[in-house]
């Protein structure tokens, strides 16, 4: 089955599907009214408590309200979509090396495991510890370095292909 999975988004077909509807979810993010898109935790690198409730307070009520179901259905898709998407460039990039598909693979846990907090964090907005934001931040900052090596092993892969 995974294989299959494999298999399918490693085509070109699959690959140029992939890619409009990962740029179809990323100008789904920036027409997210209440400005979310410019306070999202999960775009820094780290954050503090008070960035949190910066964040939230920015957004507002109603804001805050889009921002819990887009965290927890746009962004699935979208690392279901850049997950899907490198996959398939690695499977081409690197036929014999399957270890090195583990990459992406954690990428996407950790972007769904900060998805997870971050709703955590709206829900429990004015309750926040410091402990649970300091976990929160800490998986975006690795989730982070893991999405810059994931594209720098892309990178180097294409570069020794040519």
């Amino acid at each position: 089955m995974i294989n299959k999975y494999l298999n399918y988004v490693s085509q070109k077909k699959s690959q140029i599907i992939i890619f409009i509807l990962f740029n179809l979810c990323g100008l789904a993010f920036i027409l997210l009214p209440y400005g979310i898109v410019w306070n999202m935790l999960d775009l820094n690198l780290s954050y503090t408590s008070a960035d949190v409730f910066k964040s939230f307070y920015q957004m507002g009520e109603n804001g805050r309200y889009i921002n819990l179901y887009s965290t927890l259905i746009l962004d699935t898709i979208y690392p279901i979509l850049y997950t899907s998407l490198i996959l398939g460039a690695y499977v081409k990039l690197f036929k014999n090396n399957n270890l090195i598909l583990f990459i992406p693979t954690t990428a996407f846990l950790l972007d769904l495991t900060e998805n997870i907090n971050i709703a955590y964090m709206n829900i429990n907005y004015l309750d926040l510890n410091e402990t649970q934001v300091m976990l929160g931040s800490m998986v975006t900052s690795i989730k982070w370095l893991t999405i810059t090596t994931m594209i720098l092993v892309l990178v180097f892969g294409y570069l020794k292909k040519k």
